[in-house]
């Protein structure tokens, strides 16, 4: 007679589920930054930079005298390169060409338009695209990391019932992904409105993703 053997009880076991969280959050700017620029050309170079810097000077001077402060005007870029004509099959030195280049940061967004029409009228002739943003983006951006997270936990948790899994609704593994920022600068043009453009602010969007990994158990 073979002896009895109490049957083995069946062991819970731990696997894992693994999901996307994404949060956005969508604010009205409050700041913009505004890149400018002066191009001058003249035969002699001494002629282009003092040209350059004398419109420079003024255009600075303009957007001051509208509120901006010293510490949100930035150089951003200075060039110097010359321009050369095709005569007989040869290359000849006909001018040069210098470009200065600033970023403005404007706080109020109601001004963007007044400061392209001073910029304008004291010498600026070159424009990038405008950015609008956040003084205090992070705020904002811990608020999209929590709707991310709870996003996650909203999509494991859906899953599991869809699956009958026992689920632990705490993630034992979170890790924050690349988060979408606003569109930076577009490409340049060569001229810019001699009045004020009307400037319509957009919204800036922020948005976390995070990836959590959610245990659940079964019984084998």
């Amino acid at each position: 007679m073979q002896p009895w053997h109490r049957p083995t009880p069946p062991t819970a076991s731990r696997a894992a589920l693994t999901v996307t969280g994404q949060g956005t959050v969508i604010a009205k700017p409050d700041t913009v930054l505004i890149a400018l620029g002066v191009r001058t050309e003249h035969v002699h170079i001494q002629e282009a930079l003092a040209d350059n810097a004398k419109r420079t000077d003024a255009v600075i001077g303009a957007l001051k005298a509208l509120g901006v402060q010293t510490e949100d005007l930035e150089t951003t870029a200075f060039s110097i390169y010359p321009q050369y004509e095709h005569h007989n099959g040869a290359d000849v030195l006909s001018s040069y060409g210098v470009e200065h280049w600033l970023e403005i940061t404007v706080r109020d967004p109601k001004k963007a338009g007044a400061i392209y029409e001073a910029a304008v009228a004291h010498g600026a002739n070159l424009a990038r695209g405008l950015e609008f943003r956040l003084a205090n983006e992070q705020a904002y951006y811990q608020q999209a990391l929590a709707l991310a997270v709870k996003n996650a936990k909203e999509k494991a948790l859906a899953i599991a019932r869809a699956l009958s899994l026992p689920l632990y609704d705490t993630p034992i593994e979170l890790k924050e992904q690349s988060s979408i920022r606003p569109t930076p600068y577009g490409p340049a043009v060569l001229s810019v409105p001699s009045s004020a453009p009307p400037v319509q602010t957009q919204d800036v969007v922020i948005t976390a993703v995070v990836e959590a990994v959610f245990a659940y158990s079964f019984i084998s």
